[in-house]
């Protein structure tokens, strides 16, 4: 028998150990799982254990729903604090009533704080993931309209269909992309009505109105005429057409499966925008028909002094200088509406870059 103290080699049955005299009794430790006190203990240090792992799988929760689920726009410290506060002592109440009642003070406390706090990061991490796929969507409209805008004339300025498909599903997830769906289907219907206003005008051959043959062929200038009859009534017709793709986005901005507060703010920001974009329109459309009304000073020239012009090289030719002036004065008149529709053009461009660029700074 070992003896405790110095480790002496004793003889089995002896009392005392013989090298330092201490006793070698054997004390029986009762088992613990027999012993009532000590079950007790064993089972309150799991039960204080399994308060502290329900919370942490429920901040986890809240944490998570913040990040994947979570359409929370608010980031400012003040309003996060309001608005995070209902719910979290409503959550925090039924944690206290199921699994914390008989818990001391600072044990309730300490849960409500953890449940308080992981409401708030999950309105950061709400935020922040939506920033995150407010820039996709930036970037991927950027992208589609830089391709419009690249194929939507040709070298010389042109005018021209535009063939790049606009790639309508988003790139980006939750509302965000849902915004960026809407922004896209408005930009394809946008697209599509150029294309068919264009198809229209092409249809009635009025790139070939001055075309010399054409007009020498056209004796009567009663095809002349008819063309800008059609020409006028294309303008009209899709001119009513531009501003109902406008009033019908407006409206389907109710169908977007988005928070009432959010379709409010769209729509505010879509009714604001439409101010100067009205204007635009309205001014561009009046171009329209003043080119329009242009050419038909020249054919109304030419068909009034049949005599004072020939068709020769290819060229119209005026025997009249005051004649040739008129027509000359009518064509700078064109060139001077096509050269403003064009400057709308590119100033509505730089419009729209900056706009996506204080949309990235804002973020």
């Amino acid at each position: 028998m070992k003896c405790l103290q110095c480790d002496f080699e004793n003889v089995d049955g002896s009392k005392f150990c013989k090298n330092c005299n201490e006793p070698l009794v054997k004390f029986k430790i009762p088992n613990a799982i027999e012993n009532p006190y000590i079950k007790s203990v064993i089972e309150n240090k799991k039960s204080d254990n399994l308060w502290k792992i329900l919370l942490a799988i429920l901040s986890l929760c809240i944490l998570g729903y913040g990040l994947f689920y979570s359409k929370n726009t608010i980031d400012d410290l003040p309003s996060l604090i309001g608005w995070y506060l209902p719910g979290s002592f409503i959550v925090w109440l039924i944690f206290y009533v199921s699994f914390i009642r008989k818990r001391g003070a600072k044990i309730v406390g300490f849960s409500f704080l953890v449940i308080y706090i992981s409401f708030m990061l999950s309105g950061y991490l709400s935020v922040a993931m939506l920033k995150i796929e407010a820039k996709k969507m930036i970037t991927e409209i950027e992208m589609q309209a830089d391709k419009i805008i690249e194929s939507s004339s040709l070298s010389n300025g042109i005018p021209k269909s535009i063939q790049e498909e606009i790639q309508t599903s988003p790139k980006s997830k939750g509302i965000i992309g849902e915004m960026e769906r809407f922004i896209k289907e408005l930009m394809d219907r946008m697209v599509s009505f150029r294309n068919d206003y264009l198809l229209e005008v092409n249809a009635i051959g009025w790139s070939k109105l001055l075309d010399p043959t054409r007009l020498k062929n056209d004796t009567t200038f009663v095809e002349s005429r008819f063309m800008i009859t059609k020409g006028k009534e294309i303008i009209e017709k899709y001119k009513t057409l531009n501003y109902s793709i406008f009033e019908n986005a407006y409206i389907e901005i109710d169908n977007l499966e988005v928070e009432e507060d959010l379709k409010k703010a769209m729509k505010d920001g879509f009714k604001k925008g439409m101010e100067p974009a009205k204007i635009t329109l309205d001014r561009n459309w009046i171009l329209e028909e003043k080119c329009v009304s242009e050419y038909e000073k020249i054919i109304n020239l030419l068909s009034s002094r049949k005599d004072a012009w020939i068709i020769e090289n290819n060229q119209i030719l005026f025997y009249d200088e005051k004649d040739l002036n008129n027509f000359n004065t009518i064509i700078s008149n064109i060139q001077e509406i096509v050269k403003e529709q064009q400057l709308m053009q590119q100033q509505s461009i730089e419009q729209y870059k900056e706009s996506l660029k204080l949309m990235r700074e804002n973020l």
